[in-house]
């Protein structure tokens, strides 16, 4: 029996990287998990394909974290498909790998949608049904 057993886990981020390690691994440890991305659909099933769960374990959801709307459209659902979020890692961020110098407003305001509101959104919308 794993650490997780029977809880539900919402990973933001986790279509690669360190997202994709934390789906593993939440997995690995008996919990079911509903993970975000963002725009490739063919990394989130690869992920899905590559664990071999049943889809009652794990589910992806293409979301916009940074979007106040969509976390919470989010949320529902995620809710509606597994009943509970135990865990909510916010993982989803992006970067604009460049100098200050080089790197626009536009730039900025995108790091900061992504990697800080996107927090603030989804943690908004778990506290009550956690």
């Amino acid at each position: 029996m794993g650490l997780l057993e029977g809880k539900v886990a919402l990973i933001t981020g986790g279509s690669r990287g360190i997202g994709k390690a934390i789906v593993k691994k939440f997995i690995d440890e008996g919990a079911n998990v509903a993970f975000t991305f963002r725009s490739s659909a063919a990394q989130a099933n690869e992920i899905i394909n590559e664990l071999g769960v049943d889809e009652n374990r794990l589910k992806a959801y293409q979301s916009d974290a940074s979007n106040f709307e969509a976390a919470e459209i989010l949320v529902k659902t995620v809710l509606e498909d597994f009943g509970k979020i135990d865990v909510l890692i916010n993982n989803a961020g992006i970067t604009k790998d460049t100098l200050m110098l080089r790197m626009s407003e536009d730039q900025w305001d995108q790091v900061i949608e992504v990697n800080l509101k996107s927090v603030f959104n989804l943690t908004k919308h778990v506290l009550r049904p956690m």
